[in-house]
């Protein structure tokens, strides 16, 4: 059989958009809807469990966090109207929630919008060991340098990739530059910082 006799590879579903399954929990009957929220959420767990942890720097707060921020996502999803984007409107819940939680802690949480990745399972220790130490001297370096806007600007944007408008709108930033502003000004005082500790021979 040539190529062309071949049957046709059959396609999967495709994967419903946020609008589709937003859709489909407004037209849920009342005993439905949570099982249609959970199907709206899904696709943003993993991702809101990893901007969690790198605002708590701890597994365990981060699952708190994450916890708090769907329960509120729920109560809140009749509200959503759609004016902005879904995963927008989740980050601004997730963001609240984090800084709320941040002014409620009688010591400021220690890693604030730190730029670390979340480790493999299991990982070589050495490795650990190198990334633990470069998590801590880049925490250190973000907090010391940048303001509260520019190391949320940052994270959100180099850590979660949302676009620098989205940014602006979910932040509420009046700037005339928006979000670029702050990236812009954040990129020039790492940039400062990374030359003076090269100069003092030290490194990240």
């Amino acid at each position: 059989m040539t190529s062309m006799d071949q049957p046709p590879r059959r396609q999967g579903p495709a994967t419903p958009s946020d609008e589709q399954l937003l859709s489909a929990y407004q037209r849920a009957e009342p005993h439905q809807k949570r099982a249609a929220a959970d199907r709206l959420f899904e696709s943003y767990y993993e991702r809101v469990a990893r901007w969690c942890y790198r605002f708590t720097g701890d597994r365990e707060s981060a699952a708190d966090l994450a916890q708090e921020v769907f329960l509120k996502a729920h109560r809140h999803l009749e509200s959503f109207r759609g004016s902005s984007q879904f995963g927008t409107w989740l980050y601004s819940i997730a963001r609240n929630e984090a800084l709320n939680r941040m002014k409620r802690s009688a010591v400021p949480t220690e890693s604030e919008e730190v730029l670390i990745q979340v480790p493999a399972p299991e990982p070589d220790p050495e490795e650990l060991a190198t990334r633990s130490s470069t998590s801590r001297r880049v925490h250190q370096l973000l907090n010391t340098t940048l303001d509260e806007t520019e190391r949320i600007v940052f994270t959100l944007h180099y850590g979660d990739d949302v676009p620098l408008d989205a940014i602006t709108r979910m932040l509420r930033l009046d700037n005339s530059s928006g979000a670029k502003a702050y990236i812009v000004s954040a990129k020039r005082k790492l940039a400062r910082a990374v030359e003076k500790l090269f100069v003092r021979g030290e490194k990240l």
